[in-house]
This record gives C-alpha cells, structure tokens and sequence, in this order.
C-alpha cells in the first residue's frame, strides 16, 4: 500500500509540474542540441578520405596458387587502400594446401583475423575480396573445364564476365564508396543527443536530492519518521520516487529529440528502454548514497563538482573529436557519466543489443555496490 501510495504521488506530481518538466527536460535541452550541434557540424561530417587497412599475409602453402593471392593485394588499386606489412593489424593466413584444393575445384579457408578489434567494417571489407577471388577462381577453373566445349565465340563472353567481375571488383572507386557507405558515423545532433543527457544526469540527480532535503525542512520528513514506518522504508520508497522521476525526464528527452529528428529516431525502442532502466538505476543509487552520507551543501558541491567535470571533458561544449591533445582526450576517457553516453551513442550508431551491453552491465554493478553501501549505512545509522 505504501508503495502503490508512494506512485500515485509521483504521477501526480509529474501532472502538476507538466509544464517545468517539458521546459527542463525537452525544450532547453533542444535549444542547446540545436546550437551546438550546428556550429559542430562539419567536425562531424563523414571523411571523404580513407587511411589504408594495414594487412600482413601468412603463406603456409608457399606455392604459384598463394603467390598469385599475395599479388592482388598488390595490385595498383588495391595498394591505394591496403598497406601489406608484417605489423599489420589485420592477418590474412592462406592455409596449406591452398593451390591444390584451388586446382581441384575443392572449398578453402583463408583465414582474417584482427589483432586489436579494430573495425569490424575493415574485416568485412577484406573477406569481401576474399571471397570474391575465390568465386573468380572458381569460375575460371569451371570455364577451364568446360573450355573444350564451347565455341570461340562463347569463349570470349565467359572470359569477359569474369575479367569485368574482377575489374569492378578492384576498382578503388567502388571500393571507397562501400567502405563510406558502410562506416556509419554520428551527426553534430546525434552526438548532442547522446552528449547532452550526461548534463542532465546530474540535474537529475540534484533534483532527486533537492526533494529530500526540502521535505526535510519543511518538517515532512521528521513527521513521516515519527510513523510506524520504519527508516529503512522510508528511504527505500524514496529511490523508487527517484528512479521513476529519473526514468521519466529520460522518457521525456528522448521522446523530444526524437520527435526534432536529432537522434533516437531509428533507434530499438528496447535498447532504449534498456538503457533507460540502466541510467535511471545509476542515479538513483548515486542519489541514494548522496542523501544517506551528506548534508544539503555538501551534496551540491559534489553534485556542481562533477557536473563541471562532464562539461569539460564530457563532449557536451567541447566536442572530444575536435580535439588533438593525448592527455584531454585520455582524462575524457573517465568522465564520470559517459558510460551514458557511450551507450546512447552505440545505440544510435549500431542499434544492436551486443554493443551497448557491456555499458549496461557496468551501469548495473556501479548501481548495486552503491545501493548496498547506502543500505549499510541507513540500517546503521540515518538521521537520527
């Protein structure tokens, strides 16, 4: 009953103060996206040049077969978008037994791996070639066969087929158009949407905070203590006030950037809610430990502390991409809510389960470890 008591006030809050949460949740955070993301649009604007695919060839089968492999890569074409070196990042092993299986018309496996996971588009982008050699092979060795048969004429179109399937295949113009096409990279807006939310993060979580502390000098809170109600329900009931709250200017921001066409628009509604679920428990485990250990000023320095922190190093003002320096981009690397961020921002850019999940689950544990540390300490001593 508490419970249930505890949502009904919440909603009817959200009711009363419709008009405060559009502006602070929706419409300033537009104005800003608005701004921001167009004097940093052309940081974001895709590149219309490619760094070349560092690859390194292991032959094990050392015969005419892999030799004429190795000499595509170095092709005059192919040398303008790949690098072959032994540091390669990406190695590409022609088994044994290459030229034999090839001869016999017999299926084979080149191998590619990746030393540092460092684009999966890269990887498929050679496999792609791969694969197309070997269908160029197989087609070949199957107009060998066959050669006998046919007429000069029929000849003549089967090898312009597959001398036009080859050619197009290694023309770096449709090399570079896929490999554009393919690497898929956020817009100024996008990146404000999924930037911008860190900010709000910690309003949030200042707002959470702000309402304890005011039933605390309004006298509501000693008169709700002096009920049956035990502290440690009445601090429990408060993070599930601050995690709706929370979960709700999420909803709020993201119905609104979506709606502006600034991001979220494509995205999985359940890797959205997902990460809802995960930034909502963020904050109310931080809002949680906040009100369980300090006092009304402190919590506000701390909260403005890190707040100024994800400003400067978070992306919102100062977009990280345009930045060259080692030691800003490394510091930004830790600001304290882009693990936010960079869920939001793998949402938009892959819309797929598996590459926001590691966010999520750090989300998780941050969220239990404070909530049990906050627990700890309202069941030791809170308040009195």
């Amino acid at each position: 009953m508490r419970l249930k008591a505890t949502i009904l006030v919440v909603f009817k809050s959200f009711i009363i103060e419709w008009k405060q949460l559009i502006l602070i949740y929706a419409i300033i955070p537009l104005i800003l996206a608005a701004a921001m993301g167009y004097f940093q649009k052309d940081l974001f604007k895709p590149q219309t040049t490619i760094d070349k695919i560092d690859i390194n060839i292991v032959d094990n089968d050392n015969s005419k077969a892999s030799e004429s492999f190795k000499e595509v890569f170095q092709s005059e074409e192919l040398k303008k978008l790949f690098n072959v070196s032994d540091k390669g990042l990406y190695i590409i092993t022609i088994p044994k037994g290459y030229e034999e299986n090839v001869t016999n018309l017999k299926d084979t496996s080149i191998r590619v791996e990746e030393k540092n996971d460092d684009s999966h588009q890269n990887e498929i982008i050679i496999k792609t070639i791969i694969n197309e050699y070997g269908k160029g092979l197989t087609e070949s060795g199957i107009i060998f066969n066959r050669i006998t048969g046919l007429n000069a004429e029929d000849k003549e179109k089967l090898f312009n087929q597959v001398t036009n399937s080859i050619n197009q295949l290694y023309s770096t113009k449709v090399l570079e158009n896929d490999m554009l096409k393919g690497e898929r990279t956020l817009t100024s807006y996008e990146n404000q949407a999924a930037s911008i939310i860190t900010y709000l993060f910690f309003m949030i979580i200042m707002s959470c905070a702000a309402s304890f502390y005011k039933d605390k000098e309004n006298g509501s809170f000693k008169r709700l203590i002096s009920t049956p109600i035990t502290r440690e329900t009445f601090f429990y009931l408060d993070l599930v006030i601050f995690f709706i709250s929370s979960f709700a200017a999420g909803v709020i921001y993201i119905a609104a950037f979506a709606a502006a066409g600034f991001g979220f628009r494509e995205s999985n509604p359940l890797i959205l809610i997902l990460i809802l679920i995960g930034q909502s428990l963020l904050i109310t485990s931080i809002s949680g430990l906040l009100i369980a250990f300090l006092n009304k000023t402190v919590t506000n320095i701390v909260i403005m502390f890190f707040m100024y922190i994800q400003i400067l190093f978070g992306g919102v003002f100062i977009p990280i991409k345009g930045i060259s320096s080692q030691v800003f981009i490394t510091i930004c690397k830790f600001a304290p809510a882009n693990v936010i961020s960079s869920a939001y921002k793998n949402c938009i850019l892959f819309n797929s389960i598996s590459k926001v999940s590691n966010y999520l689950i750090i989300m998780l544990l941050i969220s239990v470890v404070l909530s049990i540390i906050s627990i700890i300490k309202v069941k030791t001593r809170w308040e009195e």
